[in-house]
């Protein structure tokens, strides 16, 4: 009897070291008290653009009627405080546009004008792409598109 007793225990033993334990989790989340610092290894390339869409200019002879694309990429680690409030860039866009001095540049001139100005006036961009979709009109009966894209040298 002692045999089997013993067997019985050893068999128990094994049997309850080979269990696996488990432990109840809560449901909520823990909440871990960790910061993540950026460094020049993983900087952050952020961009935002806008539509400045069906805008009317009497240029090259005729009303044309535009849609104007503005993309830009902030420089790397901009502060909170130096993000540019995107309709200042598009009223630039505008009043440049309502003032152009030559009536009979080609749009590409005028899209570089544009990107010049953005970028002078904003030192926070890094760059800045504009692309201007031009309808067609009574004497130009195509659609066509400039596309401009202008980079900070650092």
């Amino acid at each position: 009897m002692t045999k089997l007793v013993r067997n019985l225990v050893g068999v128990f033993l094994l049997s309850a070291a080979s269990l696996t334990v488990v432990h109840s989790q809560s449901l909520a989340p823990k909440k871990v008290n960790q910061v993540v610092q950026r460094t020049n290894a993983d900087p952050v390339s952020e961009e935002f653009s806008f539509l400045i869409k069906d805008f009317k200019i009497d240029h090259q002879g005729e009303t044309n009627t535009l849609n104007i694309s503005i993309t830009y990429r902030y420089v790397v680690n901009i502060a909170n405080s130096d993000y540019p409030d995107f309709r200042w860039l598009a009223k630039d866009v505008e009043t440049l546009l309502g003032n152009y001095p030559n009536k009979t540049d080609y749009w590409e001139i005028v899209n570089k004008q544009i990107t010049s100005l953005l970028m002078k006036k904003y030192p926070t961009l890094a760059s800045v792409t504009c692309e201007i979709t031009v309808d067609p009109s009574h004497q130009v009966p195509y659609a066509r598109t400039s596309r401009v894209t202008r980079n900070r040298r650092k």
